[in-house]
């Protein structure tokens, strides 16, 4: 690993292959080094390549922490696949694998089984706590975060729908770090065919009261005095590709009744109706949705709601 310091900022890079075009196929890391002892925290993005939300969450993290405030380190990996980013891609182009259902990775397996390795090995091994960034992609977008384990690390995020699943994907990064009982948070924020702006500064200004609240940065921790806990979340996948067409515009966190019809995807060479997409809970809440005329495939990402009806209200006491 390369490295070069300079006034408690770091440049690294986890060497990870040489690729058949003899490029040497590297993961960026950026250091911020405090003067006080405290704990290292890793922040990742763009594991899928199609979220650049993150990027500019990460650029703006690194420009405006002061560095004589933070206490500890705070480690910071932008680009986590730079393949899958530079094709704007949610698997990487080279194997077609979904970076995070790989982890912790074979040194000797597929390319994204190689990278995940490198970056167990290099990243996930070296932090105490992990806030792995995530968005809605090129067409979505998204706005909750997961409660894994640490549901006080989880709240100071304030996103007001958190969701926890009864069982995490296998491979995540995430994962990983769960099962090494590093307190973890996956922030899904952004992404989609709108002003990404508000997005990334909700997304500072969580993480940064995450920092306060682990002790990293100085001054009070904010709370929200209530957030909606969802342990049933299904994603809408169209079984017919076409064009995506929104019955209307919907925000995050609305509540729709059983069967409202959220979107139809059409024929883009007749126009017939191939599908309607509809509300699938009695009582569901949206946590992802697309407001525009979109391309969808089979499979593809479309909406995601919640339960509302087994969620849980999670207030504060002030």
């Amino acid at each position: 690993m390369e490295k070069d310091s300079n006034d408690g900022r770091e440049q690294r890079k986890i060497e990870v292959t040489t690729l058949a075009s003899g490029y040497k196929l590297a993961v960026p890391l950026l250091l911020l080094k405090g003067p006080k002892p405290g704990p290292r925290v890793g922040i990742s993005a763009t594991i899928h390549g199609d979220e650049t939300t993150g990027v500019q969450v990460v650029r703006e993290l690194w420009r405006s922490v002061v560095q004589s405030s933070l206490s500890g380190t705070i480690v910071f990996m932008p680009v986590a696949n730079p393949l899958s980013f530079e094709s704007l891609t949610r698997n990487t182009p080279l194997d077609m694998l979904d970076l995070n259902r790989q982890f912790p990775g074979a040194r000797d397996g597929w390319f994204s089984e190689q990278l995940a390795a490198a970056i167990d090995e290099h990243f996930l091994n070296e932090i105490d706590f992990y806030i792995d960034l995530h968005a809605g992609g090129t067409f979505p977008f998204v706005d909750y975060c997961y409660l894994l384990n640490d549901e006080g690390l989880s709240r100071a995020f304030l996103s007001e729908l958190l969701y926890k699943p009864a069982n995490l994907y296998s491979g995540t990064s995430a994962s990983v770090a769960v099962t090494r009982n590093i307190p973890t948070i996956v922030v899904e924020l952004g992404g989609g065919y709108v002003e990404q702006p508000k997005h990334v500064q909700r997304a500072v200004s969580g993480v940064s009261n995450i920092l306060r609240y682990i002790g990293c940065l100085p001054g009070a921790v904010e709370k929200l005095e209530r957030q909606i806990l969802m342990h049933d979340l299904k994603v809408i996948r169209p079984r017919a590709g076409g064009l995506c067409i929104p019955e209307r515009s919907l925000e995050v966190g609305m509540v729709l009744e059983k069967g409202t019809k959220l979107a139809e995807t059409i024929s883009p060479y007749n126009f017939e109706t191939l599908e309607e997409l509809r509300a699938p809970f009695d009582k569901n809440i949206v946590v992802l949705c697309r407001n525009y005329i979109t391309r969808v495939n089979p499979g593809d990402y479309a909406f995601m709601i919640g339960d509302y009806s087994s969620a849980e209200i999670l207030g504060n006491e002030r």
